[in-house]
């Protein structure tokens, strides 16, 4: 059995069932860190800036919008990984195409936005 195969398979047991218990939220990112180890750049791992324990996007969530990195930036997304990536704010106003001034702030509520934009992402 593969390892992704293993978690989804865990994923299928009821929160409470688990021994050692894992959360929903930390099973999930580990599918999809696993997920984006695929050999397509288009699911390498994209850095989000100041995240604790350090988190990930598919980069090619972002690099359809690379135009809008450099507008908002001034550098490539790859300058910006370099540099420790985006925030989960900045990561949203460049994938809804929007400059910084006409962005959503509020770091939270652009996670959950960008979460979800991730899920759907990795569905294909």
């Amino acid at each position: 059995m593969k390892v992704i195969e293993f978690l989804k398979a865990v994923r299928d047991v009821p929160q409470k069932n688990r021994t050692p218990a894992i959360s929903d939220v930390d099973l999930e990112d580990l599918i999809n860190q696993i997920d984006m180890t695929k050999d397509d750049e288009r699911y390498a791992p994209y850095p989000i800036l100041g995240s604790r324990p350090q988190q990930y996007i598919p980069c090619g969530l972002l690099m359809i919008h690379e135009g809008q990195a450099w507008e908002n930036h001034m550098q490539s997304l790859n300058q910006l990984a370099k540099r420790g990536g985006l925030s989960w704010a900045e990561a949203l106003a460049i994938i809804e195409g929007k400059k910084w001034r006409d962005a959503e702030h509020n770091e939270n509520t652009a996670e959950v936005i960008v979460r979800k934009m991730v899920s759907e992402y990795m569905k294909g």
